[in-house]
């Protein structure tokens, strides 16, 4: 039940069309995404703003990272056998992929080649990884998806240390997917799509959770997808089936809703904070393959950090 008045609507502009050059008519997929709209010859996911003005995305069905200038030219940087959802870049300007079909991958721009970093837990292949984010202590914290939902809450949560220990913070996910960290980096805010919902999870100093509770309850088809934050500590909720992104201040209020381009879709399943000054939300609109954006009041809390140049 929420007693709150509904907050102001914004609405989002298109950035920038992904071109018909660039997508992928007739070549087959055996992918297939969750929402009842099939993609057809792309579907944008995953993005993420480096310092020099570039913004990066992926085509999840055809194993692609494409990178869009501050020209707003797109360029396919890197094609291979994968489906990359989530991407974040390190401190040495590599930019890691979370992979539904291979697990958790590096790709090193300067070369071009991808390979593998994390592909198996004790052996186990994992499940379908989606998102991933990166701590200021360079922690990777990711989401192990795959089919998971409410007929099967088998979804994690995984830490990955810099030292090569990986921690299970989460097995019950109901479809886990994307990730965000408060300002402070004490919380974790998981989105659970087939639930929809976003879960808080305290964070120890020991690296364990405990007492995780919900943080955010909607409705509709697909739920809560990917996430951000920004310097006030609100949470940004893409939302691929109500055409919207809800902000939530810290303690759960809502404080906007931004939604949809006039001539945008509905699927808006990513955000990233990016620009010259931070403040620009970039949001993927996945089926028509479309970057939308909006200007906020204040910067997001991540960093942009400058990918290796060479050969892209």
């Amino acid at each position: 039940m929420n007693f709150f008045p509904a907050p102001p609507t914004f609405q989002a502009e298109v950035y920038v069309r992904i071109p018909d050059a660039l997508r992928c008519t007739g070549q087959d997929t055996e992918w297939r995404g969750g929402s009842a709209v099939p993609a057809s010859n792309i579907f944008l996911e995953g993005p993420t703003y480096v310092s020099n003005g570039d913004l990066y995305v992926v085509d999840v069905p055809y194993g692609r990272i494409l990178k869009i200038d501050s020209n707003k030219t797109g360029t396919e940087i890197v094609r291979y056998d994968g489906e990359p959802n989530g991407l974040a870049v390190r401190e040495d300007g590599c930019i890691i992929i979370a992979d539904y079909k291979q697990g958790i991958l590096l790709f090193d721009p300067s070369t071009g080649k991808i390979s593998p970093l994390l592909t198996r837990r004790n052996l186990e292949r994992f499940k379908g990884p989606n998102d991933l984010i990166i701590s200021s202590t360079n922690d990777i914290y990711f989401t192990d998806q795959g089919q998971t939902g409410m007929s099967d809450p088998t979804g994690c949560v995984y830490r990955l240390s810099p030292t090569g220990k990986l921690d299970c913070l989460i097995s019950n996910g109901v479809s886990p997917n994307g990730l965000a960290l408060t300002p402070d980096e004490r919380f974790l805010y998981v989105a659970m799509t087939r639930s929809n919902s976003v879960w808080r999870l305290p964070l120890h100093a020991d690296g364990t959770t405990t007492k995780v509770g919900l943080f955010f309850q909607s409705f509709g088809c697909a739920g809560p997808d990917g996430l951000a934050v920004d310097e006030e500590g609100n949470l940004f909720i893409c939302h691929p089936s109500l055409g919207s992104v809800f902000v939530v201040d810290a303690d759960g209020i809502p404080k906007a809703r931004i939604v949809t381009a006039p001539e945008g879709g509905k699927n808006l399943t990513n955000c990233a904070f990016g620009g010259d000054d931070g403040k620009t939300l970039f949001i993927t609109d996945s089926i028509k393959g479309n970057v939308q954006y909006v200007r906020w009041r204040c910067r997001g809390v991540s960093k942009a950090k400058a990918v290796k140049t060479k050969n892209i």
